[in-house]
């Protein structure tokens, strides 16, 4: 019998032991929210054009295999994620829908971008990034055109002369007086993440209107008949069939009528449920306004209390659903400076709250 205890009793130590040494060994497990958190700081250090930095995220193997590291004349502005999926036990891929403009004509694109992540050693590495694009928004024969990822025929959103004539401004209370709408050219525009909605800005004097379209699923999106490059400038037939075109814009939404001013950028956050417009006010000083996405109402944030609009400059940092951040800077030249005000600022758009950033 008291052999029969010592054995057991020796069982018992020896399993104990076991138990406590492979619980101080750490699993090597994959985890796929490091992976997305690398990915998603690497696409905003692209977007604010930190290259470098951005590169530092990638492998070697990677960086040898491009010539041209650059975002070229079509910067990515925003982006959200799409879908995780699984490569391996060490990679997934990570898909995001992201929104690029030009730099040098009224052009957004719709592109997706798989971005793998793999695990080396300890570390997490972006060790392929591919990308297709799904839409693009033009301007031809002063119309806003639509085409897909399959090419083919583009599709009419609206054009000049099927914008609205006169608005009513945001900024009266009492809505009784109606503007006259200068649409003379098309300024920056920019898709939304599901290609249903386009943020349109147009020109005409020293007035800038700004109106969201809602857009049918359109021939473009399902592929469609051959055409021509859809830059090039159209012939008799072009313009023929641009006339017979039908628009697909279910409704525009009128944003704002502003003077003096020159858009920068249209960006809509995340779930597009609002949309930001940066611009640069009469005395070149860069602002910031802030539109429901579905009612085109201006939300009241308080900015030109907050920063008066001659002398602080308000630049978008990053955003979210409904919170963005943003840098405070004092005009060159200005007076009155706070030097306390200047700095960055979590911004909570439905709270309509501005706080300094701790």
């Amino acid at each position: 019998m008291y052999i029969l205890s010592l054995i057991i009793l020796n069982l018992y130590i020896f399993s104990g032991c076991s138990y406590y040494q492979s619980s101080d060994v750490e699993v090597d497990l994959f985890k796929p929210k490091k992976a997305y958190e690398l990915s998603d700081k690497y696409l905003g250090l692209i977007r604010n054009d930190n290259i470098e930095e951005a590169n530092s995220l990638c492998t070697e193997n990677l960086l040898k295999n491009n010539n041209e590291i650059t975002t070229g004349t079509s910067k990515i502005i925003s982006f959200e994620p799409e879908a995780l999926i699984e490569a391996s036990s060490k990679s997934v891929f990570i898909t995001f829908n992201v929104i690029r403009n030009s730099s040098s004509e009224p052009k957004c694109d719709l592109d997706n971008f798989a971005i793998k992540v793999i695990k080396d050693g300890e570390d997490y590495k972006i060790d392929e990034i591919k990308a297709m694009n799904k839409m693009q928004v033009f301007v031809k024969n002063n119309s806003l055109r639509i085409i897909g990822e399959d090419g083919g025929k583009s599709d009419l959103i609206v054009s000049l002369s099927n914008m609205p004539k006169d608005v009513y401004l945001r900024r009266n209370e009492l809505m009784l007086h109606k503007e006259k709408v200068e649409a003379e050219a098309f300024g920056p525009v920019a898709l939304g993440y599901k290609g249903k909605k386009v943020a349109i800005s147009t020109t005409g004097g020293n007035k800038t209107f700004l109106s969201i379209a809602y857009i049918e699923e359109s021939k473009a999106t399902q592929g469609g008949a051959n055409e021509s490059n859809p830059n090039k400038e159209g012939s008799t037939e072009v313009n023929l069939e641009d006339a017979l075109d039908k628009p697909i814009a279910k409704k525009v939404i009128p944003l704002d009528l502003l003077r003096n001013i020159k858009i920068d950028n249209l960006v809509f956050t995340k779930e597009e449920g609002f949309l930001i417009v940066e611009y640069l006010n009469s005395n070149l000083v860069r602002r910031i306004k802030v539109y429901n996405g579905e009612n085109g109402e201006l939300v009241d944030l308080d900015f030109d209390k907050e920063f008066p609009a001659d002398t602080y400059n308000i630049s978008l940092i990053n955003f979210d659903k409904e919170d963005f951040k943003i840098s405070v800077g004092g005009k060159l030249g200005a007076k009155d400076i706070n030097a306390e005000k200047l700095g960055e600022y979590d911004v909570s758009i439905e709270g309509k709250e501005i706080k300094k950033s701790t």
